[in-house]
């Protein structure tokens, strides 16, 4: 039997959710989840390394790896066969409170409300 999956931390929700090609897309759009899309954000973008961008999501650096995969995986597919990008769902935790290792975090917003979206 699986192990049920640990929500994941995230900073915030992203601004921008869609992404779609000039011509419009071929197809149906790419879904990439809220913790893809941090994941990606940490990594590529903050530059963190796997074990610093684990510790910030409070998850291991192996599930880092597998998302981390699967993002770029989804998101060669939309650049490859020009389809557009959804970001959107997961069973995340957008964090409710400032901590001190955000502090210079431009991406975070900490909500009090609604800090759990869960997706099936």
């Amino acid at each position: 039997m699986a192990r049920p999956q640990k929500c994941r931390c995230i900073c915030s929700k992203p601004q921008t959710t869609r992404f779609v090609p000039e011509n419009g897309g071929a197809g149906p759009a790419v879904t990439l989840g809220y913790d893809e899309y941090e994941v990606i954000r940490l990594l590529d973008h903050v530059r963190l390394t796997q074990e610093q961008c684990a510790l910030k999501m409070r998850v291991s650096r192996t599930t880092v790896t597998r998302m981390y995969d699967a993002a770029r995986r989804k998101i060669a597919e939309a650049l490859v066969c020009g389809k557009g990008i959804d970001i959107a769902g997961g069973d995340v935790i957008v964090c409710a409170g400032p901590k001190p290792q955000c502090s210079q975090e431009p991406h975070c917003c900490h909500r009090s409300s609604g800090n759990k979206e869960e997706t099936a």
